[in-house]
């Protein structure tokens, strides 16, 4: 019996051996074995299409397990281990272009239920991903290395490891050159006035004759050195009521000094970008490897673009505001036509194949300020012909003038002229007949004031450097190079030679079409108010000389009464001796 216990632990010992033995045979590398490989970090609609570039060779009947990959011819590695962005890249150069022979063995538009995880379940071997973005897609992205292996870690099990890749991720070897890049543009203003429109959205504002900063901010592309195509390129053009300034165009680096010279942009010794005015605007192409600053990693520059513009007489009242949209090209498609290299137009065509667009939008708002001229007391008649001036400061000084209205028939007088703020208005014209009203009055623009539009009913600005030619002999501005500034915003010039005094050749007289703007209605001015008073006034009134009180002391009016006697005294003597002289 003893003896069947010890035969019984044997064969039971034997049973376990034969056991562990079975499990590591069903271990050995096989040509069936398939791994998830996972890209992470694609978006939705993005189409992937896998290339195998690498297959497992295995023994016969998997009697030796895995031997080795077989490459497709022109797809090897310097180091399998270190793969480059560059050597990845121009493999899947050869795929497109047909020279390489790489089976597809996948291809996949991402779903939303992805959640932005492209799964593929492959077996031993080496893929390349390319990957075409969206219509709606503005990502760039550049093809990603996939591998299925039996690595060194589990390479006594036979265990077959799949790749996980972050489309976000750098290549190996590199810093800064990214599997997927998310192009950026925005475009801001400084220099204008912010104010609120109705529904709460910060808007920039300001008056004819202001200038205004431009900044546009980006996010470039990340591309491998050899990528066939890095077009990279800003188009800016203006409104009509908005004058582009081309010499205030700047090319901005952070730590860097960018120099202009005429039309081209250094960093040191090399050309990072060439210009070209255009109509009221400019297009600016920047050269992709000259911004890059470390080869090594593929770090880049990042540029920031800044420019000036003027609000002119052109500029629109109102609601619709004074847009001008600026515009990024850019090469979506790393391997797709080639890189643009011309300032001179924008990229189309069969060259700018594989070029996405991005925009950005800002708008500068002018607003109006509407009063009535009306007589004082019982003469309350609206008049005509009155002449105002429209100041920044209630102090009404000439160098605060930025309009000047004169009234139409009905009494009313319109400026066009501003941005949301507090300006003041003092008569320096009277009506024939009527006394000049030395008060100020104050007045508010906001978003409210911008909602009647009175395009039509304003006259065009004009601006002449000779006061003889004015109407009024009263600088509003100056003028450089045919284009109006106000007081506030004197442009630069060589030793002011350049700059003029500008003078209004014809103060504006609104439309006697335009009949209902209110003072105090919705779209105009909210109030008028008289400085040194507690309340608002319906209008500025005028009173009638004839009607003037005295406006000196005691003592003038002594004066006045005494004067007027001694010429009636006068008289009387002149008129007694020449009777006398008759007589005889």
């Amino acid at each position: 019996m003893k003896k069947m216990k010890k035969i019984f632990a044997v064969i039971l010992s034997l049973a376990m051996l034969l056991g562990m033995s079975v499990t590591t045979f069903a271990a050995t590398p096989s040509a069936n074995d398939q791994v998830d490989v996972k890209i992470t970090g694609i978006n939705n609609g993005a189409h992937v299409t896998l290339y195998r570039i690498a297959e497992g060779v295995y023994g016969k009947n998997g009697a030796t397990g895995f031997i080795e990959y077989k490459w497709v011819d022109g797809t090897e590695f310097a180091n399998p281990d270190v793969p480059t962005a560059d050597e990845i890249n121009l493999i899947a150069q050869g795929i497109n272009a047909g020279t390489i022979e790489a089976p597809v063995v996948n291809q996949y538009t991402m779903q939303p239920s992805d959640g932005g995880e492209y799964v593929y379940k492959a077996k031993a071997g080496a893929y390349i991903a390319i990957i075409s973005g969206s219509d709606d897609d503005d990502s760039v992205y550049n093809p990603i290395l996939l591998t299925a292996s039996y690595g060194d870690a589990n390479a006594e099990n036979g265990t077959l490891s799949g790749g996980n890749i972050n489309a976000y991720s750098r290549y190996l070897g590199t810093q800064a050159v990214a599997k997927k890049s998310d192009p950026a543009f925005d475009k801001s203003i400084t220099g204008a006035t912010e104010d609120t429109a109705t529904d709460g959205k910060k808007i920039a504002t300001g008056s004819v004759g202001q200038v205004l900063t431009y900044t546009l901010d980006v996010t470039i592309p990340s591309y491998p050195s050899n990528a066939k195509n890095k077009t990279f390129f800003i188009s800016d053009t203006m409104v009509t009521g908005l004058t582009f300034d081309y010499s205030t165009l700047e090319v901005l680096i952070e730590g860097q000094t960018v120099t202009r010279d005429g039309n081209s942009f250094k960093l040191g010794d090399k050309v990072i970008a060439e210009a070209a005015e255009t109509e009221n605007g400019f297009n600016l192409n920047f050269t992709y490897d000259n911004l890059i600053s470390n080869p090594d990693t593929g770090a880049i520059y990042v540029p920031t673009v800044t420019y000036k513009a003027i609000i002119n007489s052109s500029a629109v009242v109102g609601v619709d505001g004074n847009p001008n949209d600026a515009t990024l090209y850019y090469a979506k498609k790393p391997n797709e036509g080639e890189s643009w290299d011309t300032p001179n137009e924008k990229p189309n065509g069969d060259k700018a194949q594989g070029v996405n667009t991005l925009e950005d939008k800002e708008i500068v708002y002018t607003y109006q300020l509407a009063f009535l001229k009306t007589g004082e007391g019982d003469d309350k008649d609206k008049l005509a012909g009155a002449r105002f001036g429209i100041y920044t400061s209630e102090a009404c000084e000439e160098k605060d003038l930025i309009d000047t209205v004169t009234t139409n028939e009905s009494g009313l007088a319109i400026s066009t002229r501003v941005g949301a703020g507090t300006y003041y208005v003092k008569e320096i014209w009277a009506p024939d007949g009527y006394s000049l009203n030395d008060k100020v009055y104050e007045v508010e623009a906001s978003w409210v004031t911008a909602t009647t539009t009175t395009n039509s009913a304003t006259e065009i600005r004009e601006y002449v450097t000779d006061p003889e030619e004015s109407e009024d002999g009263v600088q509003v501005g100056w003028i450089k190079d045919g284009v109006f500034y106000n007081y506030e915003n004197k442009p630069e010039g060589t030793d002011n030679v350049d700059v003029f005094p500008a003078y209004t050749k014809t103060a504006t007289t609104t439309s006697s079409s335009v009949t209902d703007v209110k003072v105090n209605g919705s779209g105009t001015v909210t109030a008028i108010k008289e400085l040194g008073g507690t309340s608002n006034v319906d209008s500025v009134p005028n009173t009638k000389l004839a009607s003037l009180p005295s406006t000196g002391g005691i003592g003038t009016t002594i004066f006045t009464i005494g004067g007027c006697a001694i010429m009636i005294i006068a008289a009387g003597l002149f008129f007694a001796s020449r009777r006398k002289s008759d007589a005889k």
